[in-house]
């Protein structure tokens, strides 16, 4: 019986060692996280997901591990021993006795130490108090600015333009400047080129982007700010993203008001859609054919074992969009194709067997080559017939979790990447520079490349950057923004997520 207590004693232990652990290994590996991406993670569709990242943990953990086991041993060892002291006072001798030996009081003791400590330090790494008191005090931030797309005119020409919208897993524009093997190089120079010699915003005179903010910074929420101009909150019984069937149901996006003008809307990637709840967001929301590892599977496109990185590795899927884009422009319909790329996912990336790998570090190597393929992509579509009515917009989804290694960028001010081809609108280059800006703004801003001009030029939270107009951030600053975005609010929950009083 001593002996099963004693186990159960242990394995609770390194529980609660792993939960130590968790929150060092999150900061280390992601930067900052919020308590929204954690929650996104553990309540939405987890199929497809990368496992690398539990290993990478699980290697990460067992120092400290050891670390308990050995602190036990030692109790173990010296628990046998009773140690004696000798004091005099007074005229007076005392003889205190300190014994290691285990009993109910100090078990209660150390058990309270360690919940309290845990609180403490879970809360000093993920800020669960501030949740909470978000949580508790709900804000007005979308009653005040939203702007709902079906309230405002927006006017499509009669000539639609074709849209190509690639979104960039992980892509900063930090990487132009960054430490690797000990010397300062550009990881993308192409992609760099691409932005000065097309349109590209800037938050600052230099090479830049977009700023990232908290319920933004991951995929499916970025997708969510792109193209709805929204953040993602989320909801406890996590019901709302993908698992029951819908994904913020009353929310209006670039989806349904392309579908609405008559383009055929589609959505490659190399991974499995049903991760994050994408599939459901994007086939409600637009009515998007979905072609990601399952649809090329079906279609005999790569074999059914078939698994490269997180699917399907970019060069592939390049491979196939090329055989979509030649299909779908000789429909007799304006079409917009979203793609996905993934080379660039953390821990370290995938290098194509095709790219050098001149450095030593794996995912500098990713990042190298997937600027190398982008070009060569890009390259081919200006090429082709369909382009002089084609739009190619650009977007990195958020900025690297590989937080090890964008923390060796030039600059400390992470930004992702953005760049739009042959847009149809008139440009104003003093636009470009020193913009606040955020993914929620490239909703309007997609659609005026267009050439759609919207009523007040504000869609959701996002604003035309076309337009002489100022963001949210520009309009509240990003610490006011960060601060009232991250509050409950009541009007997302009723409108967007369509939750009742008793829901």
């Amino acid at each position: 019986m001593k002996k099963i207590k004693f186990m159960l004693k242990g394995v609770c232990g390194i529980v609660v060692t792993c939960l130590f652990a968790a929150p060092i290994f999150l900061e280390q590996q992601f930067g900052e996280m919020n308590i929204d991406q954690i929650l996104f993670v553990l309540l939405s569709s987890g199929d497809g997901a990368n496992v690398d990242i539990v290993y990478e943990y699980l290697i990460f953990v067992i120092p400290y591990v050891l670390m308990f086991i050995g602190i036990v041993l030692v109790y173990q060892f010296i628990s046998r021993y009773t140690i004696s002291f000798k004091i005099k006072f007074f005229n007076k001798t005392f003889h205190p006795k300190i014994t290691f030996e285990p009993s109910l009081l100090k078990s209660v003791i150390i058990s309270l130490c360690v919940i309290v400590g845990l609180v403490f330090f879970v809360d000093s790494h993920l800020d669960v108090a501030g949740y909470v008191s978000d949580r508790l005090n709900p804000g007005t931030m979308y009653e005040t600015y939203y702007v709902d797309p079906e309230s405002v005119e927006i006017r499509f020409p009669q000539e639609k333009q074709n849209l190509i919208y690639i979104v960039l897993e992980s892509m900063n524009t930090n990487f132009s400047e960054i430490v690797v093997d000990g010397e300062i190089v550009n990881l993308i120079p192409n992609l760099q080129v691409i932005a000065e010699e097309n349109v590209s915003f800037s938050n600052s005179a230099q090479f830049g982007g977009a700023v990232p903010m908290a319920n933004l910074s991951w995929t499916s929420a970025s997708l969510v700010g792109q193209t709805g101009g929204v953040e993602l909150h989320v909801p406890i019984d996590g019901n709302s993203y993908g698992t029951s069937g819908v994904f913020l149901p009353g929310l209006i996006t670039l989806g349904e008001i392309l579908e609405a003008q008559g383009y055929s809307n589609y959505f490659l990637m190399g991974s499995d859609a049903n991760f994050g709840g994408r599939q459901i967001y994007f086939e409600t929301h637009g009515n998007y054919t979905i072609l990601d590892t399952k649809y090329l599977k079906e279609i005999g496109y790569v074999p059914e074992d078939y698994h490269v990185f997180w699917g399907i590795e970019d060069r592939k899927l390049f491979d196939y969009a090329k055989e979509l884009l030649l299909e779908v422009s000789g429909f007799n319909e304006p079409f917009n194709v979203s793609l996905l790329t993934v080379d660039t996912h953390f821990m370290d990336g995938y290098t194509d067997a095709s790219c050098e790998t001149p450095f030593s570090i794996d995912y500098a190597n990713a990042i190298v080559c997937s600027d190398k393929l982008l070009d060569e992509f890009l390259g081919w579509i200006e090429d082709q017939s369909f382009y002089e009515n084609t739009t190619v917009i650009l977007v990195g989804d958020h900025h690297s979790m590989n937080n090890s290694f964008l923390i060796e960028s030039v600059n400390k001010v992470f930004t992702t990447y953005n760049a739009f081809m042959n847009v149809n609108v008139d440009v104003d280059e003093s636009e470009f520079t020193y913009r606040d800006f955020t993914v929620m703004d490239l909703f309007p801003t997609t659609l005026a490349t267009l050439g759609v001009e919207i009523e007040g030029n504000r869609l959701g939270l996002g604003t035309n950057l076309f337009a002489h107009e100022e963001t949210l951030p520009e309009m509240l600053g990003f610490d006011n923004l960060s601060v009232e975005l991250a509050k409950k609010s009541l009007f997302y929950e009723r409108n967007f997520l369509r939750l009742t009083d008793d829901e």
